[in-house]
């Protein structure tokens, strides 16, 4: 895959960052190749590099997803026979489908979920990688 793409600028405004588009973001989150090792360490030392800009769109757009598969799938983690993780668990595993990018994460169902929890098929956290650098 191509180098990461985090410094886009309009052409002469290096300080005027753009807004990226949700394809963009994937492509970063992807970037990152989160399933080569599962290390957020490696991941927020990339992620501290970022223009304060970008890092706040891409932990924004992290955010939204975390929470609309809070939303989509709550009622089937707390059902029955549910999504068989703790609090903690649960966390770790909707990070994870993040982690794994676009098409792992429009294409998660209850039963994938169901069975990364059965197999233990996470990790623990991609989350974790945004809590790096804070900036002034």
């Amino acid at each position: 895959m191509e180098k990461m793409k985090i410094l886009k600028t309009f052409e002469g405004f290096n300080k005027l960052p753009f807004i990226m588009s949700d394809d963009e973001l994937w492509e970063m989150i992807e970037s990152f190749n989160w399933i080569s090792d599962h290390d957020y360490e490696r991941i927020q030392k990339i992620i501290d590099r970022l223009p304060k800009n970008t890092y706040e769109q891409l932990k924004d757009f992290y955010d939204q997803k975390d929470s609309e598969l809070y939303s989509k799938f709550e009622e089937d983690w707390l059902g029955d026979p549910g999504i068989q993780v703790s609090d903690d668990g649960w966390s770790d595993l909707r990070a994870e489908v993040i982690g794994r990018g676009k098409d792992f994460y429009n294409n998660i169902t209850v039963e994938k979920l169901q069975d990364m929890a059965i197999h233990n098929d996470y990790t623990e956290n991609f989350g974790y990688s945004f809590q790096g650098k804070h900036w002034d």
